[in-house]
């Protein structure tokens, strides 16, 4: 539960180590979630692209997506940024430098507008 915790909050911030490993346990702890559904509803349906698939799957994908969101937020206000930043990956080629960005560039020394550096904590996920 705390890594929930952890996941959906954007209080705080994010540096480049505690937000890929963030992503990375995400993204595995969700392909796990949504392959666990599909398997189950196909084995209850007997069909791979029935409701109880679909369905499942799409709501566990949009939770988890929005957790995705929120770890970005959090990187973002490392970088000193609002979350609104996002709405750049709406736009085809800015999205790539954006996301290059925000694994590259390291985040604000010291306090900013949203909290304390997370680089002086980097033993412990942030």
């Amino acid at each position: 539960m705390e890594l929930l915790n952890k996941i959906y909050t954007t209080e705080g911030r994010l540096n480049r180590l505690s937000f890929l490993k963030y992503q990375v346990i995400w993204t595995l702890i969700s392909a796990v979630v949504v392959f666990i559904l599909a398997f189950i509803g196909g084995f209850l349906s007997g069909d791979p692209q029935s409701v109880l698939v679909t369905v499942p799957t799409g709501i566990w994908s949009f939770i988890s997506g929005i957790g995705s969101i929120m770890i970005s937020i959090r990187r973002l206000h490392d970088l000193n940024k609002s979350g609104w930043w996002l709405l750049l990956f709406l736009i085809p080629l800015v999205d790539i430098f954006f996301l290059v960005y925000i694994f590259v560039i390291p985040g604000t020394g010291g306090r900013n507008r949203y909290g304390a550096d997370p680089s002086q904590n980097f033993l412990v996920l942030q």
